[in-house]
């Protein structure tokens, strides 16, 4: 996840021009930021899978749309039709994979009344997908003349993913540490009653 939202912030620095670049640099980081963004993505959901079965499919996903991506390149070169092609059924498959993850972590968070941090992370990725299918259906479907608008919706929802994102990192901080905690007792215990 930090290599998708450090790709993301770098690309964004250099698009606004507040690090000096030429054209090429900026063409270059927006493609590549467009190309690996998907696949980051789907990696990152391995965090939130629950078992080697369903993490193997997700890996498999992974490959199948890198290969997926390897051909668009192949026909359309690196270029904005290409960009076209992969991001709107990549978006698509995040949104609908994390979609599906999240809902089974609401169910469970408010069975088990714990791992509220892994919530917040996955409303952040419904949340951006979300958007970015927004963006992509204005940019590309509607070919809105509102660019500025659009891009303003994307920092707006890029912020507030990353903020839940961060809260949520926060929190599943301290879950961690209760974890560990809880594995050195019993640690301790077994070697207590072992005597």
């Amino acid at each position: 996840m930090l290599a998708y939202y450090l790709l993301m912030f770098i690309d964004n620095l250099f698009n606004e021009n507040l690090v000096p670049s030429s054209v090429t640099v900026n063409r270059i980081l927006t493609l590549t930021d467009n190309y690996v963004s998907v696949p980051l993505m789907l990696t990152a959901l391995l965090f939130f899978c629950p078992n080697k079965y369903k993490q193997g499919k997700v890996r498999l996903l992974t490959l199948l749309f890198i290969a997926y991506e390897i051909v668009v390149i192949a026909l359309y070169g690196f270029s904005k039709k290409s960009v076209i092609y992969i991001m709107g059924p990549g978006v698509s498959t995040l949104l609908i994979y994390s979609f599906y993850l999240f809902v089974r972590q609401v169910r469970f968070s408010i069975f088990h009344g714990k791992n509220h941090g892994r919530v917040l992370m996955l409303s952040a990725i419904v949340f951006d997908c979300s958007c970015y299918l927004l963006i992509y259906f204005f940019t590309y479907i509607q070919k809105t003349p509102f660019q500025n608008d659009v891009f303003k919706l994307y920092y707006i929802s890029s912020s507030v993913s990353a903020i839940l994102m961060a809260i949520g990192l926060h929190m599943m901080r301290g879950r961690m540490k209760e974890l560990k905690s809880l594995k050195t007792t019993r640690k301790e215990l077994a070697l207590f009653f072992a005597k």
